[in-house]
C-alpha cells in the first residue's frame, strides 16, 4: 500500500480486481410455494406413513412389548393417573410403602 493513495481508493481498486459471478445473486423467496425459490434441500413431499407397512402389529411385536412378551403397554411406562386401566400390562409389583424403622 502505498502513502499516497488513501484506503478507500485502495479498497475501489481491489473490488475492481475481484472476478465477477457468472449468475448475480436474486432476493431469495420464502413466500413461493414453489420449493425451487427457497433452496430447501430435499424438494419432494414426505409421503403418508399409515401405507408404509409399519401398522400396529408391527409396532406392537417391537421394544420392551416383545422383550418382555407383554399384551399391552408397561403400566410403569404411563402417567400415574392412567395405572391400572384396561389395555395395559401389569410390570409393577406390589407397593409396600415405606420401609417401617427397624425394632
Amino acid at each position: 500500500m502505498s502513502t499516497s493513495q488513501s484506503k478507500a481508493d485502495l479498497i475501489d481498486e481491489r473490488k475492481a480486481n475481484l472476478p465477477l459471478p457468472e449468475d448475480p445473486p436474486v432476493a431469495s423467496d420464502f413466500n413461493s410455494a414453489d420449493a425451487r425459490t427457497v433452496n430447501v434441500g430435499s424438494g419432494g413431499q414426505a409421503s403418508d406413513i399409515s401405507r408404509s407397512g409399519f401398522d400396529g402389529e408391527t409396532l406392537a411385536s417391537t421394544g420392551r412389548q416383545a422383550k418382555d412378551g407383554l399384551d399391552g403397554i408397561p403400566n410403569d411406562a404411563v402417567t400415574r393417573d392412567a395405572k391400572d386401566k384396561a389395555g395395559l400390562a401389569q410390570t409393577t409389583g406390589k407397593d409396600y410403602g415405606t420401609p417401617s424403622a427397624a425394632k
